[in-house]
C-alpha cells in the first residue's frame, strides 16, 4: 500500500495556506470597522464645528454628502470582505475535509498492515512451536525407545 504522508503534508499546508488568508481577510474587515469609527468620530466633530462657527455651517451640506458617500463606500467595501470572508471560510472547511480523507484513508491503511503484520508474527510463532513441538515428540519417541 502506497504511503499518502507526502499527500498529507500537502494537503496541510494547503489548510495552513487559506487559514492564513482567511487571517488576512479578518484582520481587514477589524482594520474597516477601526476605520469607520475613526470616521463616524470625525463626522461628530465637523458637524459640531459646524454648529458653532456660521461658515462652517453653510459648508455643511456640502460635507453632509460627502459623509453619505463615504458611508455607502464603507458600506460596500464591509459587504465585500463579508463575502470574501465566508469564501475563504468555505475554501478552509474544505481543505481541511479533504485533508482529513487523507488522513483517514492512511490510519485505515497502517491498521491494516498492522494487523497483517501481527498476522505473520503469529503465523511465524505456531511454526515454531510447531516445529518445537514436532522435535520434543521425536526426542520423546527416541527416549522412549531408548529405554525400551
Amino acid at each position: 500500500m502506497k504511503d499518502l504522508k507526502p499527500l498529507i503534508r500537502l494537503n496541510q499546508r494547503e489548510v495552513d495556506q487559506r487559514r492564513r488568508v482567511l487571517v488576512q481577510l479578518q484582520e481587514s474587515q477589524e482594520q474597516l470597522v477601526a476605520e469607520r469609527e475613526q470616521f463616524e468620530q470625525q463626522v461628530v466633530v465637523e458637524r459640531d464645528l459646524a454648529a458653532t462657527d456660521l461658515m462652517l455651517a453653510k459648508s455643511y451640506p456640502a460635507f453632509a454628502k460627502r459623509v453619505e458617500l463615504m458611508r455607502d463606500h464603507y458600506e460596500r467595501r464591509a459587504a465585500t470582505l463579508r463575502l470574501e470572508v465566508e469564501r475563504a471560510e468555505e475554501a478552509v472547511a474544505e481543505a481541511f475535509r479533504e485533508l482529513k480523507k487523507f488522513e483517514q484513508v492512511q490510519e485505515q491503511r497502517d491498521l491494516a498492515a498492522k494487523e497483517a503484520r501481527r498476522y505473520r508474527e503469529t503465523q511465524m510463532f505456531d511454526e515454531v512451536a510447531s516445529i518445537r513441538f514436532s522435535r520434543q515428540q521425536g526426542a520423546a519417541e527416541e527416549a522412549g525407545d531408548a529405554e525400551a
